[in-house]
């Protein structure tokens, strides 16, 4: 399957799925395990059989790595899934497409407001903005900001003290976050607590790479991992000196609980 085609597949997935919860009366817990939802399982039910119907491998957040293929789709039904359950509108579906170079295409959707976010690997990023006729290049890049002072900072997880940053603000929901960075809304991303299975920032990670922000893992870990129990820090910025200021930051957080 070519890359446009995958990405043809993605759109209707995601299509789907947002039928499919608009429908949706139940967004409480599964009642199967811990911090799952019933719109997860849903979004899980329509995604993995038609990538596996596909002849794509398939590593989902929900059902773990099934199927046989040389190109593996990471995806996470929905990201952001307390958010959705109490109807916050920043929660999304992410689908990454992985060959032997590692991520090709990504596709990161907010499910509240259809605002998506299409990246192919070397070719750029495309728009798909609430109400418009289709995917535009996207016009708006990463901020440019280069101090910490004067960057508005999204974090996952609790900072455990101020870090110098002007703003900073926890949305929910990864994916979508790191989208922001690459578009501009946010400078910055740091996960605190190395809680992101791959499956949470992929798409982003891709989408931040095409529109030209800079991403990495705050361990110095690499983030392209197809092993479902692995987890890992994103820290994601406009620029590399303001990626520089960010892992500095985090990691004097965690020299300071050693001490």
């Amino acid at each position: 399957m070519d890359r446009d085609a995958l990405l043809d597949l993605f759109d209707r997935l995601v299509s789907e799925i947002r039928d499919s919860l608009s429908d949706l009366d139940d967004w409480g817990p599964s009642g199967d395990r811990s911090s799952q939802y019933r719109h997860d399982v849903v979004a899980d039910e329509i995604v993995v059989p038609r990538l596996l119907g596909a002849g794509l491998r398939v590593l989902s957040e929900e059902s773990g790595l099934v199927g046989e293929g040389e190109v593996t789709v990471v995806v996470d039904p929905v990201d952001g899934s307390t958010t959705g359950s109490r109807r916050i509108p920043w929660y999304a579906t992410s689908l990454c497409a992985v060959d032997v170079d590692g991520p090709v295409v990504a596709v990161v959707a907010n499910l509240a407001s259809d605002h998506r976010y299409r990246a192919s690997r070397g070719e750029g990023v495309d728009v798909l903005r609430p109400g418009g006729r289709g995917y535009d290049r996207s016009s708006h890049g990463p901020s440019r900001c280069r101090r910490l002072d004067e960057a508005v900072i999204g974090f996952s997880g609790l900072p455990p003290g101020h870090g110098g940053w002007n703003q900073f603000r926890a949305l929910g929901a990864a994916a979508l976050d790191l989208c922001a960075v690459a578009t501009g809304s946010l400078d910055g991303f740091v996960d605190i607590d190395r809680a992101h299975g791959v499956w949470d920032y992929l798409g982003g990670l891709l989408v931040c790479r095409e529109a030209g922000a800079v991403i990495t893992d705050g361990y110095g870990d690499e983030l392209v991992t197809l092993d479902p129990s692995q987890r890992r820090a994103p820290v994601a910025a406009a620029t590399p000196e303001l990626l520089a200021d960010l892992l500095a930051m985090a990691a004097g957080w965690r020299g300071s609980s050693v001490g």
